[in-house]
């Protein structure tokens, strides 16, 4: 294959957690060694979990296991929400050249709190159900398999299905909890959602 040819990223992944035959060749236990599928679909994945030799399972997951709830991701043109706060807002300079800013405590302060307080609001609606996805995983911690749950999401689906907090590490935050931004103190979170509502 040329070397400038696009690679299957599945592969990418696969090749990049090949560590060897053994785990002392890594410095880590045969337990700790990352499992090299035979296959990179789900299937290969359910048949390890049912074989019982996995018993120490962590998660990582993305706005695709929301999407199917019907929240849109964050980059998608036309659809994401990054382009639903340009076409809300097109006369704030900042949101278009970079719509991320509605999340910086900075603009929040300074600049236009609505598009914040809009967005929270979508995103706390109740028509918005965890999808089979975070039942899954919910089902891990269930078996006793799940170590931790890492997500980018903000959308609190996974606790909403029913996984504990203390399994889960928002890595941008979610709406389980908040903390007032002046003094730091926690906020009751039915407090946050009616501020939110009310704006």
């Amino acid at each position: 294959a040329d070397s400038h040819s696009p690679r299957d990223p599945r592969q990418t992944l696969a090749e990049s957690f090949k560590m060897g035959n053994t785990g002392s060749q890594a410095g880590l236990e045969e337990d700790d060694v990352p499992v090299q599928l035979s296959r990179f679909d789900i299937q290969a994945i359910a048949d390890e979990i049912k074989s019982g030799k996995r018993k120490k399972i962590m998660v990582m997951t993305g706005a695709g296991i929301s999407v199917s709830a019907g929240i849109p991701d964050f980059r998608s043109a036309g659809s994401g929400i990054f382009s639903q706060i340009r076409t809300k807002y097109p006369d704030d300079e900042t949101l278009q050249s970079s719509p991320e800013a509605v999340f910086h405590l900075e603009y929040f302060k300074t600049v236009n709190e609505a598009p914040f307080y809009d967005l929270a609001k979508e995103l706390m609606d109740d028509r918005f159900q965890p999808t089979p996805t975070h039942h899954f995983i919910k089902l891990l911690h269930e078996k006793g398999l799940l170590v931790r749950c890492y997500t980018q999401n903000i959308d609190s689906l996974e606790t909403a299905a029913g996984l504990p907090r203390d399994k889960l590490v928002a890595a941008h935050g979610n709406f389980d909890s908040a903390r007032c931004i002046d003094t730091g103190e926690p906020v009751p979170i039915e407090e946050f959602k009616a501020a939110v509502v009310k704006g």
